[in-house]
């Protein structure tokens, strides 16, 4: 993507002090109020608004379908309770696309023919969320059985989504159904995502009797930290690797490896890759089953953070003495000097960060907590906690300052600490065409209408927040024991980080 495309695409999503100041009338949804594209946390314990119940005050129906047609629907969740959002191959699996195929089919949205196989209904997502992870604008397209009188007064398509909700439980909400042009790909021209993450400010070090200009030290200095994120880097430290490799095979050569021996040239030259992967803009990928059994492992039976590399694999390798075992220095940061066939980096490691920052300190019912915005163009599986965990552990002194920019090398090998999903969540995103810089009209009225907007902002303050607030305190789960396991754990030895730097230093030098 050209840079200059981001000059009038990202200003209205990187801003932060938008003003959540919104006016509500939840029984008919018609007050005027300021049309915004991202939103505040900052909510006093005063102003809490009781949650809009369109499915208790809506008789469940099931509409006659008329034709099919593709339609894009903006949706919102907390995912606390669910196996994240996709779709997954054990029906006995809670997940949020398994409660809304359910309730568009018992709306009259699909036929009993396509009941059970989304790809029979061209389901797509814009985005995939992990387990234990919210949203408030994620973007699904399908192929719906829609009512004659679909979207008849109704330009926004709230009216078609809230028959949908009167299936849903109140933690999952479609805000819009929209009609769709054939030619939309919801993933492809999702062209920047937008996370928060609510940390606990006693995390990094912020006590209740701290003064103003301490605690403002405390997040100047974080910031810093966060900051050093920002940019396009390979972020292979920061996820499960091999998911994102490309699979080559002898039949799928056509060129008699020529182009293999160039690739291998390539990852050895100081420039990236330009090998284009089908998951480059990809978000948040599914793990398979393995990998969700050790990312259980490590966020729920608290296995060392730092003896598991981002590949899962103990990193057990000789010493200059020659020994050999957990027991004695495990390799938890070296430098490939040599290619490895089975540990390579391609161009769908690469990801651009546009902002990775906080805000200032804010207090939810009585929790103080600060907002990380983490915006990019995608991200990989676990990326964004194991941002926060590596931001963290430096802000806790138990990291160099120096790890982010050696972990971010294409040629190092660094293990570091991943932090508790339950308090991240999708706040916005933005769409262009792949062909042209426009938005498709309905894609603008998802992201931009103001009625649409409203219901997020309930959807938000009502139900995602009260959750979320339940995560935010340092002495209970996740947090407390997360926080021992960190200072128990995340040390790497000196020696180690300076071969790593020595080595990049040296990388840096060459011509």
């Amino acid at each position: 993507m050209a840079i200059p495309s981001f000059r009038f695409t990202l200003s209205p999503l990187i801003h932060t002090q938008t003003s959540s100041k919104l006016l509500f009338s939840l029984s008919n949804f018609q007050t005027k109020s300021l049309k915004i594209l991202s939103f505040s946390s900052s909510i006093p314990q005063t102003e809490t608004l009781a949650p809009p119940t369109p499915s208790q005050s809506v008789t469940p129906i099931r509409w006659e379908p008329y034709r099919k047609k593709k339609v894009v629907m903006r949706v919102g969740y907390v995912g606390t309770d669910y196996k994240g959002l996709q779709m997954q191959k054990d029906e006995s699996v809670s997940t949020i696309e398994k409660e809304l195929e359910t309730a568009i089919y018992k709306a009259g949205g699909i036929r009993d023919s396509n009941f059970g196989d989304l790809n029979k209904i061209a389901w797509a997502r814009s985005s995939r969320t992990d387990k234990g992870v919210h949203s408030l604008s994620t973007m699904i397209s399908l192929k719906m059985e829609i009512p004659e009188s679909a979207w008849v007064g109704d330009p926004n398509g709230t009216e078609l989504a809230n028959l949908v909700n009167t299936y849903l439980p109140k933690s999952i909400r479609v805000f819009s159904i929209l009609p769709s042009q054939r030619s939309f790909d919801a993933r492809r021209e999702c062209n920047i995502r937008k996370y928060s993450y609510l940390l606990p400010v006693e995390v990094i070090g912020i006590t209740s009797n701290l003064s103003e200009s301490e605690i403002e030290h405390h997040l100047s200095d974080f910031n810093n930290i966060l900051n050093s994120f920002e940019g396009k880097h390979p972020f292979h430290n920061y996820t499960i690797r091999k998911n994102y490799r490309k699979k080559y095979s002898a039949k799928q050569s056509p060129d008699g490896g020529r182009m293999a021996n160039r690739r291998a040239k390539l990852k050895w030259s100081n420039e990236p890759m330009l090998e284009k992967s089908d998951e480059e803009d990809s978000s948040e990928i599914e793990c398979n089953e393995s990998d969700e059994i050790v990312s259980n492992l490590i966020d729920e039976e608290h296995v060392p953070l730092m003896n598991i590399d981002s590949d899962k694999e103990v990193v057990n390798e000789p010493d200059a003495q020659g020994n050999n075992g957990l027991e004695d220095a495990p390799v938890l940061a070296k430098w490939l000097h040599e290619p490895d066939d089975k540990d390579k980096i391609s161009a769908s490691h690469f990801r651009r960060i546009v902002q990775c920052s906080c805000g200032k300190m804010e207090k939810l019912f009585g929790a103080s907590y600060v907002e990380i915005s983490i915006c990019g163009e995608s991200f990989m599986l676990h990326q964004i906690r194991k941002m926060v965990g590596t931001a963290v552990a430096i802000k806790r002194g138990l990291l160099r300052r120096d790890i982010i920019t050696l972990s971010l090398n294409k040629f190092s090998r660094i293990v570091v600490p991943i932090a508790p999903s339950e308090v991240l969540f999708l706040r916005s995103n933005n769409f262009a065409m792949r062909t042209r810089l426009d938005t498709r009209p309905e894609m603008a009225i998802l992201v931009e209408s103001e009625e649409i907007l409203k219901e997020v902002e309930v959807f938000y303050r009502s139900i995602l927040l009260p959750q979320v607030a339940e995560f935010l305190d340092p002495s209970r789960p996740p947090w407390k024991e997360w926080v021992e396991l960190l200072d128990r754990n995340t040390r790497i030895p000196d020696s180690q980080l300076d071969q790593v730097k020595n080595a990049w230093i040296a990388w840096k030098g060459q011509p």
